[in-house]
Parts: structure tokens; sequence; C-alpha cells
């Protein structure tokens, strides 16, 4: 990494190299619509002008409340243009937390997506709920569709017009109208952005990223270019990632894993594509074919358990034949992933089984995936190794917020799963005695925002980030995960559980979708889970059973399904990680509820409190025993 590199600068080779190349992708209808870098340029250039013609200072922030969108990365690029910092707002986000990140970030400017993200900005009442450091509120469109309840009709429309108090108006303009308001401006503004833009220095904070807050409410974590920058410099080489690529987003941007993808696009100069939505992505993926894309677990477990559902109501021969291609498929991947030829006879089998099913898999997905990426949370090795049969290559990395988005990843050409591979150049790793994993490099941020004892407590005097998870460094010197040190579930009994592995083991059930572990100062483990409603509506019409949706949880063949399954994990884990009693709550675990972090993490605490009276029966008599 160049000494001088800043986000800017990497934008800038980009431009004066590629300026013609499709940077941004949108679908309009059934067709991909791109822009340029050239293009991408000159809007972010006209916003950032009109945000020094709104006053905004260098240092100062703006803050995005926006799912991945062209106009997010627009005004993004616009604010480091202006020497601002730009903070994030998950786009489904509302209430207190939205409340919090705006007081915590005091942003001059707020870009939102729409009328959805104004209803978290003001009470029904019309008063504001953002602080008085805000004197612009752009919008990326005017009407929005709220999202509907599982199982209920789409609600209508809603506009900014019929939502937007009296007071507010005067701050609110399109952003159409502030890209022409900075248009206008650019020959009064010329010299004051140029300068701004020359004053930009590798340590200046970049961005603030306000983590998921698995407990309490989000720290923004303060991020330099150099350590955005840092991030991205392996990613060439050792994932492999092409300038001629394309990449699909449906990750939200205020991720901090979506950030990464942005910020090597300055770097290696493919092109990115925005998913409609997180509900769009395979059908997009499907209609633009990408090269790679980066994702969180759940989705891949999604394709897996939609593909399985298939092959298992399909006839005797079609589950045969998909059953002989998955053992050829798991032979050429154990091949594969010891680096040896399968051989020509098994490569021929495979290139048979590639004809009858998986080029068909791999078709879901757009049919020219190279590879894809998945972080933020452990992925099965089973489910691993399923993809890679496919020949459907699925890297896993690690990192966090607090050190820029990654640490580790597999290689494109040396992976070993199970493990989120190799550290990045300049990243040292550090196993504590307790068996934290500590880490020291260019990508730590520089710390918490408006905290100074929580970034002590974080970072060292040595310079070592904390991270919080448990870990070990294997045989190739790759690092495995093994949990949250603050997830630990230590028994009545004294001994120490790791909850993650087994709740990935419970979510791979044909009819669990989620599922959290308790434990803690007890003599038994226990489970709170919720069914995966759509498998567990067809095994009950295949078992002749006539039962409505809203009452699968409390339907008694069902949970003893669910009982034989849990009953059969059991079988694998040692004594002390048994699962002696479950209950099926009666819906998921939900964002809007704070049970789930915007990027599917468990609030622990949260659940724990929401569904305090169903836990309780399992340390009682009342109960499922596996």
């Amino acid at each position: 990494m160049a000494a001088n590199e800043t986000l800017v600068f990497l934008f800038a080779q980009r431009l004066r190299n590629t300026p013609d190349k499709p940077a941004l992708m949108e679908r309009q209808g059934d067709h991909w619509v791109a822009a340029s870098y050239k293009e991408w340029n000159n809007r972010s250039r006209a916003i950032a002008t009109a945000m020094l013609d709104d006053g905004l200072e260098k240092g100062e922030t703006t803050a995005i409340f926006s799912y991945s969108r062209r106009e997010w990365v627009e005004a993004d690029l616009a604010t480091l243009l202006a020497g601002g910092v730009t903070s994030t707002i998950y786009h489904n986000l509302a209430g207190e937390t939205v409340e919090h990140i705006l007081q915590d970030a005091k942003p001059r400017i707020v870009f939102i997506e729409g009328p959805l993200q104004m209803r978290a900005l003001t009470d029904a009442s019309g008063t504001r709920k953002f602080p008085d450091s805000v004197k612009r509120i752009v919008y990326f469109q005017n009407r929005q569709t709220p999202p509907a309840p599982l199982g209920k009709p789409t609600p209508p429309e809603i506009s900014l017009a019929e939502i937007v108090p009296e007071s507010v108006r005067p701050l609110l303009i399109s952003i159409e109208d502030y890209v022409r308001k900075g248009r206008d401006r650019m020959g009064d503004l010329f010299e004051t952005l140029e300068q701004r833009i020359a004053n930009i220095a590798p340590e200046d904070t970049a961005k603030i990223i306000y983590t998921s807050g698995t407990s309490g409410q989000p720290k923004g974590v303060m991020l330099s270019h150099a350590n955005l920058c840092s991030v991205t410099t392996d990613l060439p080489k050792t994932v492999g990632i092409r300038p001629t690529d394309v990449s699909l987003l449906f990750l939200p941007l205020a991720h901090v894993y979506a950030q990464l993808v942005l910020h090597a696009q300055l770097r290696i100069g493919f092109t990115l594509a925005f998913a409609r939505s997180m509900l769009t992505a395979v059908d997009d993926a499907q209609s633009l074919r990408p090269d790679f894309f980066v994702s969180v677990p759940r989705l891949f477990e999604k394709i897996y358990d939609t593909l399985m559902a298939k092959v298992d109501a399909s006839p005797p021969l079609q589950r045969a034949i998909f059953n002989w291609a998955s053992e050829v498929g798991n032979q050429v991947s154990a091949q594969r992933q010891q680096n040896a030829s399968p051989g020509l006879a098994l490569s021929a089998k495979g290139l048979l089984a590639e004809r009858l099913v998986f080029s068909k898999l791999k078709a879901t997905l757009g049919g020219r995936i190279r590879f894809m990426v998945s972080g933020g949370a452990a992925l099965s090795p089973a489910l691993l190794s399923f993809f890679h049969a496919a020949d459907l290559l699925i890297l896993e990395g690690y990192g966090m917020t607090e050190n820029a988005s990654l640490s580790h990843h597999n290689h494109f050409h040396r992976y070993h799963f199970g493990t989120v591979g190799y550290a990045l150049n300049g990243v040292e790793t550090l196993i504590a005695d307790d068996g934290e994993i500590l880490l020291r490099g260019p990508g730590v941020m520089k710390g918490y925002h408006n905290l100074p004892e929580d970034t002590r407590e974080a970072i060292d005097d040595a310079g070592w980030l904390h991270t919080g998870d448990i870990g070990e460094i294997d045989a190739n010197g790759c690092l495995k995960i093994t949990d949250r040190k603050k997830d630990l579930i230590v028994t009545s009994g004294g001994k120490n559980i790791a909850p993650a592995p087994i709740e990935a083991s419970l979510c791979r059930l044909k009819l669990i979708n989620q599922a959290m572990l308790f434990g803690n100062n007890k003599n038994y483990v226990t489970a709170l889970i919720t069914l995966d409603n759509e498998a567990a509506m067809r095994w009950a019409k295949e078992a002749g059973l006539d039962v409505a949706e809203k009452d699968l949880y409390r339907t008694p063949q069902i949970i003893a399904a669910v009982e034989a399954q849990i009953s059969s994990l059991n079988a694998s884990l040692e004594r002390y990680e048994t699962i002696k009693k479950f209950a099926i709550a009666p819906r998921e675990f939900s964002i809007d509820k704070g049970e789930m972090t915007p990027s599917l993490k468990l609030r622990r605490k949260v659940i724990a409190k929401n569904f305090a009276g169903l836990l309780n029966t399992l340390y009682t008599s009342v109960s499922h025993h596996p």
C-alpha cells in the first residue's frame, strides 16, 4: 500500500485509468443500466459542491440512512471529496437506535432512502428526532412500499408528502435537485473543493461505521482512509478479483463487509451492481450473471434448504441421480481441497454430474459465478463442501468493524474449509491464554466515537485489538473461530460450551429456522427454536395433517418431529453439550423487536427477556425432552 493512499486517491486513480468503464449498475425492469466511473465522479463532485454550499466543514459528518444503491455510493464519495466523514445507518432501523446514532454522529447532512426512513426521523406528532446539527435532508426516492408482515398483503405505497412535518420541509431536497444545486455552484466553489481534496490525509477519519449492537446501543467505529485502504491490498492476488468482474451487492452498505466490496472496487476497478433487495438477490443474480458476490451465511443456507426441499419432493429416479451426483461431487471436492487432480475416471463422472445436476444449481446464481465470499458468521463445513462439489467455491473470511472488515481470508487457490484462512499482509494474530483472538495491524480502528474508555478496553497499550472471539491457529496457519467469548455458556458443573456451532447445527435441521442455546449457570443445556414454516407446512401436508400455519409451533406431531431431529443431533455432541429440553417460539426472532441485528446476529439478552416466560418452562417440568 502506498504511503499516500486514501479512498479519494484510489478513486482518482480509477477515474484516470478507466473513466468510461461501467462502474455502477442498477436493475430497471428486465434490464441493467450502468453508469461509468466518469459519470459517478461527475455526480459525486456535484453533491460535494452542494455540501460545501450547505456549510459542511472538513471533518464534519454526513449520515446515509438507506439500502445499498447507486445514490448511496455517490453520496459517500461526495462526503469524502468534501473532506467530510460518512456515518452509516441500516435502512431498516427505527426508533431509539436511529436517534442514538444521529445524536452521536451529529451529521450536518442526512441522506435518506425515502418515506420509511423519514418516519424514523420524526415521531407521530411531527417532533424531530434528530439533532440541531442537521441542516439538510436529501432523499433518494419520494415513494416507498412498507415491508409486508409474514403472510399479509403488501401495504400500499406511502409518499414523503403524506408524512413530512411542516417543520422539516425546509430541510428537505431530492437527490436530483441536490445534484442540480451543486452543478449551479461549481464555478464559485471549484477551488474550495479542490483544496479540500488536496488536504485529505491517510490518517483522517473517513467513516464512522456503527456496529450492529448485539448488546446495547451501536458504537461508532472510527476508521481512517489508511485503515480502509489497507484491507483491500491483498484481494487482487489472493482472492483473485479481476477488473473485468461484475459483482452483485445485496448486503446493506451500513455493513462493514459491504464497505469492503466498495473499497475493493476502487482499487481493482470491477463493476458493482446493486440488488433491488435482499429478497430479490437470487432473481437478480440470474438476470445479472455476476462473477462473484459477498454474502452472509443465511443466503447460502436458504439456497441449500430450497434445493433440498425440491429434491425431497422429486420422483425416486431424480433423487437417486442427485444423490449419485452429490457423492461424485464430494469426491472431486475432496481431491481439490488437497490440491490433487481427480483423475480421468473421476473427472469424467464429475462432468456428467455437472451436466445432470450441478449446472442447474449454478444457473440459479446466473451460471457465471467463479467464487463467493461468506463472512459475518461461520458457515458449516458440510455446506461449504456441498457447494464446492457443485463447483461453487465459497471462501470464508474473518474480520470485524473494529479492524475495517478483514484480517484473515481463504485464498482462491489455497483454502481450508472450517477455517477463515490466512492473515492479511501486515496483520499479526495472537491467541491469548483464555483463547481470545487478538489482532494488530494497519486495519485496526482509530477508536470508538465519543467512547474513550471503550476504546481503551478494546485496544491495549501494545496496540492489540481484543476481538472478543475465541479461536485457534491450525497446522496450516489458518485461523479457526470457535465462538464469541461473551456468548460462552458455563454450566453449574463448570463446563464451557460454545453455543454458535451447536446453534448452526440446529438451524440445518429440516424443520428449524432459528435457534438459541441456554444453560449459563444451569445444570443442563436447553434451546429455544423457531420453525421453518415453509418446511413445516410441507411436512404436515405429507403427514396428512390439516393445520394452519399459525398453529404449527404447538402441533404435537410437529413437536415430536423436531424432538426426533434434536435427538439425532445430540448423538454427535458431548454429553454435557446435549440439549435436554427445547421450546418452540410462536414466531421468528425479528429485527423489528430488537431480537436480531440488521446483519442477522442474535441479540441474546433481548431474546431472553422477550421470551422469558417460555424459557422458564425449560427449567421446570413443562417442556419437550429430546
